[in-house]
C-alpha cells in the first residue's frame, strides 16, 4: 500500500482543468476488508477505487455505522520558499461517532456534478493508506467515538519543483 496522487490528476491540474482552491473536495474512508494497492496509472477516479468492493470497500460497506463523507474546507495553496514547489492544505477533518469497522485509509477527491452519484467522473486527488505519517496512523479502529484526521504540517499534498 502507498500514498499517492494519480498521474492523470497531476496532468489535469497542470492543464488548468482541476482548480484545487475552488473545487469541491471531499474525503471518503475505506475499510480493511478488501486488499487494496493504489496504482497511480489505473486509479484515476473515485469509481476506480470504491467500485463495490473488488478494489477498496468504502467504510460502512461491511456494517460500519455513522459514517458520511466529509468536505474539505479552507483549502489553501502555499508556495514553498526557495522555488521548492507548493503545498495544498485544508482544515483537519473529524468523522463523528463512527463504529463497526477498521479504517484502512482515506481518499481525497473532487466531487463533480454537485453530488456523489457519479463516482466515475470524480477525480482522485490523493490516496492515504496504511501507516502513513501524513495523517493519523492507519489502520484506525472505530469504537463509536469521533475519528479525527489531522493533516501533516506540510499539508495534504506537496508538489515539488525539479
Amino acid at each position: 500500500m502507498a500514498n499517492g496522487t494519480p498521474t492523470r490528476t497531476l496532468a489535469e491540474a497542470l492543464r488548468g482543468n482541476i482548480d484545487l482552491e475552488t473545487a469541491t473536495l471531499r474525503v471518503a474512508l475505506f475499510n480493511d476488508t478488501t486488499a487494496f494497492t493504489f496504482d497511480p496509472d489505473a486509479h484515476e477516479f473515485l469509481g476506480d477505487v470504491l467500485d463495490g468492493g473488488t478494489t477498496a470497500e468504502e467504510f460502512g460497506g461491511s456494517g460500519g455505522t455513522g459514517y458520511t463523507r466529509q468536505d474539505l474546507v479552507n483549502v489553501d495553496i502555499t508556495e514553498l520558499t526557495g522555488g521548492g514547489g507548493a503545498n495544498v492544505d485544508a482544515d483537519d477533518i473529524t468523522f463523528a461517532d463512527i463504529d463497526g469497522e477498521t479504517i484502512q485509509g482515506a481518499i481525497i477527491y473532487e466531487q463533480v456534478g454537485g453530488d456523489d452519484t457519479t463516482p466515475g467522473d470524480d477525480p482522485i486527488i490523493q490516496v492515504y493508506d496504511n501507516d502513513q505519517a501524513d495523517v493519523d496512523e492507519f489502520p484506525i479502529a472505530t469504537n463509536g467515538s469521533n475519528v479525527a484526521l489531522a493533516w501533516a504540517s506540510e499539508g495534504i499534498l506537496t508538489v515539488k519543483a525539479v
